[in-house]
């Protein structure tokens, strides 16, 4: 019994951290927030058969190979060429050392982690022999921060992509929507006119059927053939009345049906354009985040 009344508890817990996880975070893990710290640590590279000094900085939720190709990107004129594990551009300029230097670099990622770490040594050119700068470490530093904020950049740019897409289906939803109402609108202003000309008709019907008594009993009395004529005149304009009704009441029919088609399917397209627009905010809210998340790192 104990354990039935905990259950629901529990489910609860287990709910609201699936809200505070999606609060912060999205299906494939992607962050939407900057929690992270860029340290530059101290590190070692194997160049050829020396161990040379390195720094190591970390780059989060990217790969391996995204980080290589971000790197070769940050370094104007360094030209990377892959030796190995490591990645080796001659003659670079790096930091504000006035000096070219030859470059290494390795990149290991830690998937559970969901980081790549990056390691740079600097090195006399063509030697094994380190460079020692007092401005090597802020500059790996910085780096680092160019690096994150480029991976970053990388899931705005692609959500943006996805923004777009929904603002479309957005407004193809209200057009739909408004193609339908604009319908429905027709149709039910289509069915006001044809009331009111049927009723004009009626009204004109019941003038001319009188009018058919009167010549009728005239021609019955006087059987005058221009009494006569004056009957079969009026039987005339009463058939072309009728003809007219008869008109009427199928697009009285048709405007009815319109209605009943269009009036069913607003709802509908209410629905869809409700739920394409709120497709659209949560994207919107995920390009926000992901925005604040890259202008938060440092």
């Amino acid at each position: 019994m104990k354990f039935m009344h905990t259950l629901p508890a529990l489910v609860f817990v287990l709910a609201s951290s699936a809200t505070l996880q999606a609060q912060t975070a999205l299906k494939d893990g992607t962050s939407l927030q900057w929690d992270k710290q860029i340290n530059v640590g101290a590190d070692s590279l194997r160049n050829d058969s020396v161990t040379v000094p390195a720094f190591s900085v970390p780059v989060y939720e990217a790969g391996a190979s995204q980080v290589a190709d971000l790197l070769k990107k940050a370094i104007p004129g360094a030209s990377f060429k892959k030796q190995g594990d490591l990645l080796k551009a001659a003659g670079a300029s790096f930091a504000s050392t006035g000096s070219p230097m030859d470059v290494l670099a390795k990149v290991v990622q830690d998937k559970k982690a969901g980081v790549s770490n990056l390691s740079l040594a600097f090195l006399q050119p063509g030697t094994s022999n380190p460079v020692q700068s007092t401005a090597l470490q802020a500059a790996v530093r910085e780096l680092g921060v160019g690096l994150n904020k480029s991976v970053v950049q990388a899931q705005v740019d692609e959500w943006k992509k996805k923004l777009g897409k929904a603002d479309s289906k957005t407004a193809s939803a209200t057009k739909d929507q408004d193609k339908t109402q604009a319908k429905l609108n027709k149709a039910q202003a289509q069915l006001e006119k044809i009331t009111k000309e049927k009723s004009k008709l009626q009204s004109q019907q019941a003038i001319q059927q009188k009018q058919i008594d009167l010549e009728n009993q005239k021609w019955t009395l006087s059987q005058d053939p221009k009494d006569l004529k004056r009957l079969t005149k009026s039987r005339a304009k009463i058939t072309k009345i009728e003809s007219q009704m008869a008109k009427a009441m199928t697009a009285e029919s048709k405007a009815q049906a319109d209605i009943a088609k269009y009036g069913s399917s607003l709802p509908d397209a209410q629905k869809a354009k409700e739920q394409k627009a709120a497709a659209q905010a949560e994207v919107q809210r995920t390009v926000d985040a992901l925005q604040r998340k890259l202008e938060s790192i440092r």
